[in-house]
This record gives C-alpha cells, sequence and structure tokens, in this order.
C-alpha cells in the first residue's frame, strides 16, 4: 500500500506540478505565519499557554484516555476534512476554500511546533517529535495530495465551461479513486495518533519532569 501511494503521488506530481508547487507555497505560508504569531503573543498569554502546558505535562504519564472514544473524535475530525476538501474540489467556487483549508494546517502546525520550542526549548522539541510530528508525517502529505487532487479536478471542471471537450468522467473516477486512498492513510494517521502518539508524549512528560 505505502509503495502504490507513493507511486500515485509520483504520477500526480509529474502531471500536476503547479498545483503542488501552489499548495506546498501557501503550506509553508500558513506555517511561517503560525511561527510569526507565536512571537507577537503577549507576555500574559504566552505565560498562561506555557503553565497550561506545565499542568498537562505534569500529568501526562497518569492520563488514561478511552482509546476507541479518541479514535472515533480522530477519524471523524480528519476524516470530514479530506471529505470537505474532496467536496470543494467538485465546484470552482471551492478553490479558494480549499487552499484555505491547507493554509489553515500549515498555520496550526507551525504555530505548535514554534510555541512548544520557544517556551521550552529543547524540551518542547522532544515533546514537538512526540506529539506533533508522529501521526502528521502520514496526515500532511495525505492532505496535501487530496487539496492539489481536489485544486487540479476543480481548475479542470472550469476549462470545462469554455471547452465542451475536455473530458470530465474519467479524471473523476481517478480523482474519487485518489480521495479513497488518502482517506485510508488518513485512517492510518488516526490509529498513529491515538495508539501510539500518547506512549511518545508520556515518555516525554517522564524526560520533562
Amino acid at each position: 500500500m505505502g509503495r502504490k501511494f507513493l507511486s500515485l503521488w509520483a504520477d500526480s506530481l509529474r502531471q500536476s506540478w503547479p498545483a503542488y508547487l501552489a499548495v506546498l507555497v501557501l503550506f509553508a505560508i500558513g506555517i511561517a505565519a503560525g511561527s510569526l504569531s507565536v512571537q507577537r503573543l503577549q507576555a500574559e498569554q504566552a505565560q498562561e499557554l506555557s503553565i497550561y502546558l506545565d499542568q498537562f505535562m505534569a500529568q501526562a504519564g497518569l492520563i488514561e484516555v478511552d482509546s476507541v472514544k479518541a479514535l472515533q473524535d480522530v477519524l471523524y475530525s480528519d476524516i470530514t476534512v479530506i471529505l470537505a476538501v474532496y467536496l470543494l474540489g467538485l465546484t470552482v467556487i471551492g478553490i479558494p476554500v480549499i487552499l484555505g483549508i491547507i493554509f489553515t494546517r500549515g498555520f496550526v502546525l507551525g504555530y505548535t511546533v514554534c510555541f512548544l520550542a520557544m517556551e521550552k526549548s529543547l524540551q518542547g522539541i522532544i515533546l514537538a517529535c512526540a506529539a506533533v510530528l508522529p501521526q502528521n508525517i502520514i496526515l500532511v502529505p495525505a492532505l496535501i495530495m487530496a487539496g492539489v487532487a481536489s485544486l487540479s479536478f476543480a481548475v479542470l471542471l472550469a476549462r470545462r465551461f469554455n471547452n465542451s471537450k475536455v473530458v470530465i468522467w474519467p479524471n473523476f473516477v481517478a480523482y474519487s479513486g485518489l480521495i479513497l486512498i488518502v482517506l485510508v492513510f488518513s485512517a492510518a494517521a488516526g490509529l498513529v495518533e491515538v495508539y501510539f502518539t500518547p506512549w511518545l508524549v508520556k515518555l516525554a512528560a517522564n524526560y520533562m519532569f
């Protein structure tokens, strides 16, 4: 499955590199904007977030999570985003919203990692690697691929308005199939977040406290 995903991604990259460039640049801008927002936090806000983080990490080793409920919540959240991107790709007017979703995901990621690194230095970097990195290694590439596929299909629909000879159906089937694969990897990211990430966070908490 992993090799097939990489093969599909390589084929998609060759065919849709302008869309990839646009999505990756916007994602990077989102990360940069999130990082800058942390630096502009007021001292009181930063202190409150830092205290909350310390309290959470002090108790992280003792927290018991309902894995089934947590998995349902995570899958619902991630799958909802992917399906929203898919449905937006079926409309030309959905292009700005697709780009907004990609930007927002980058913003949240940049904000989280930058805050942890700035407030906790090495400990924050370790915590970011434990709490943020594992699931996002899978989820971010999947979301980027979904965003590119949606953006490309929406542009194809726009071309269809001016040229009735543009073929839609085969591209729709390929688009839908790719989104199904993305959903599988999104589910895999959810499993990592629920069953693997908490274990890493407990290890990080034991190191920090």
